[in-house]
């Protein structure tokens, strides 16, 4: 019996069948910022999104995350959960686009994650033999590709209950999607069923979290659409949202800070920090270092009580919980408004929507209390540009 990430699995198996992988994510980066300078900066692409950052996000998780070799199947193909309205001559842009970013990052002689997936899938399907598991189990699928799906798939087949997948469309931190027809998995009549309990959560918590994503419709695996503000049934009912609203940053963390130092002694085994951004995680490290709070790094996180704060992000907070949560300045990430920057409505709604269902998310890791922090700006005086 294996516990393992996909991609994990995926490097040791092909490891094993002596196919060579050279994962380097920063030469791979290099190679899509060069690609985008030569072939992107300058097409129509600009138009709709000037941010390189939403077309990497299409070659990963539409053009590669689904495993797509030929213009023509990307130029037809429903772009789930991706907002922008893309004609042909778009596509055609983005397809160059990705072809510069192949060739930049074969002449470096690197993969990036997508390319260990498929390498892995091609190896699976190649060599028809006995699969090595008798059933494989998969916790927040709504987050693999396609590509990572077939794999999966690949390992056991279409035996009676080889594959139990467990997800949930709202809590989505990654762009992109797909449904489970498309990777040959059909769930309709008894195969699929609707979990609705939630055992984790309070009331006043979950209530606080449905509330941001109230307005945000989203599609679940099986293309069923669902409102967001959905029918939950509870078992758990002792838990309390704290909301803190000062002037400054510098109040608002010493609220944060008076905060944690009140917890009963060993809380901070069961406690999280969590923040939208790796530069926030660095302002907190640094603040709670500085008064004395210990602190874990949820990426160096495997588990085990540790009387530390657990200090990560909010996507790589998916999955675990804890009995407090905080999250400073949380509603930064405009949860309910559109996110600073260029690019069409479009693109700035599908990034808005994405933010919420982070913060949904960070905000559902919580049991017995959900913290969370904000700063009103005041301004006095005149206004000048800029305000």
């Amino acid at each position: 019996m294996d516990f393992r990430s996909l991609h994990s699995w995926a490097q040791e198996f092909l490891q094993e069948r002596g196919v060579p992988v050279r994962l380097h994510g920063d030469t791979a980066e290099t190679a899509f910022s060069l690609a985008w300078k030569n072939v992107g900066r300058e097409s129509r692409l600009a138009e709709l999104d000037p941010a390189p950052t939403y077309w990497h996000e299409e070659i990963d998780y539409v053009i590669k995350g689904r495993g797509l070799t030929r213009f023509e199947e990307y130029a037809t193909l429903p772009r789930r959960r991706r907002k922008a309205s893309l004609n042909r001559t778009h596509r055609q842009s983005v397809w160059e686009l990705y072809e510069a970013y192949e060739a930049l990052r074969g002449e470096r002689g690197v993969h990036d994650f997508n390319d260990v997936l498929s390498l892995a899938l091609a190896e699976a399907s190649r060599r028809r033999e006995r699969p090595p598991y008798a059933a494989v189990i998969v916790d927040e699928v709504q987050d693999l590709t396609l590509v990572g799906v077939r794999l999966l798939h690949a390992l056991v087949g279409d035996v009676p209950n080889g594959l139990l997948l467990v997800g949930d469309g709202q809590q989505t931190v990654y762009p992109g999607g797909f449904r489970l027809t498309d990777a040959g998995i059909d769930i309709r009549g008894d195969r699929g069923q609707v979990l609705r309990t939630n055992y984790r959560n309070s009331k006043q918590i979950l209530d606080a979290a449905l509330t941001v994503v109230a307005d945000d419709a989203f599609e679940d695996l099986d293309g069923m659409r669902t409102p967001g503000r959905r029918d939950v049934d509870l078992t758990y009912h002792d838990g309390d949202v704290v909301r803190v609203t000062r002037p400054t940053v510098e109040a608002h963390d010493g609220e944060l800070l008076d905060a944690l130092r009140s917890l009963p002694e060993g809380a901070l085994a069961d406690t999280a920090l969590l923040c939208p951004s790796l530069r926030a995680i660095g302002h907190y490290q640094r603040l709670l270092t500085q008064v004395g709070i210990r602190v874990c790094q949820l990426e160096h996180y495997d588990g085990r009580a540790v009387d530390a704060v657990k200090l990560g992000t909010y996507r790589r907070a998916k999955g675990l919980e804890f009995k407090n949560v905080f999250l400073p300045q949380h509603d930064a990430v405009f949860p309910s408004g559109t996110p600073a920057g260029t690019g069409t409505p479009e693109t700035a709604r599908e990034r808005a929507e994405l933010l919420r269902s982070r913060l949904f998310v960070a905000m559902t890791r919580a049991r017995d209390l959900l913290w969370l922090g904000s700063v009103s700006v005041v301004f006095t005086g005149q206004p000048h540009d800029g305000i």
